[in-house]
């Protein structure tokens, strides 16, 4: 798998919000294809699983249904989430 290619595609999306907005309410085969394939699906459930996991660890929180980010996700797709909350926090935290 490449998690660089991955990263590098939701943090290329922050960069290119036409097309984040074109594919935040796609399925995520859709997602997947615009990024040209270069993960699975099962790839990408996989790691950014890890990723919300790391994130609630570093943070000193369960992650569970209680984790505090999830408030972030109301009102905007997932997609959006991942994009401008979950990668940049990662980011600043310096685990990516």
């Amino acid at each position: 798998m490449s998690t660089s290619g991955l990263i590098d595609f939701l943090r290329g999306l922050a960069d290119r919000p036409e097309l984040l907005d074109r594919l935040k309410d796609k399925p995520k085969s859709e997602v997947i294809a615009a990024a040209g394939g270069t993960f699975t699906e099962e790839e990408f459930n996989s790691f950014v699983w890890d990723l919300e996991e790391r994130l609630a660890k570093s943070r000193g929180e369960a992650f569970d249904a209680e984790f505090s980010l999830w408030h972030l996700l109301w009102g905007q797709y997932y997609l959006e989430f991942l994009v401008h909350d979950l990668v940049p926090t990662l980011d600043r935290e310096r685990q990516l």
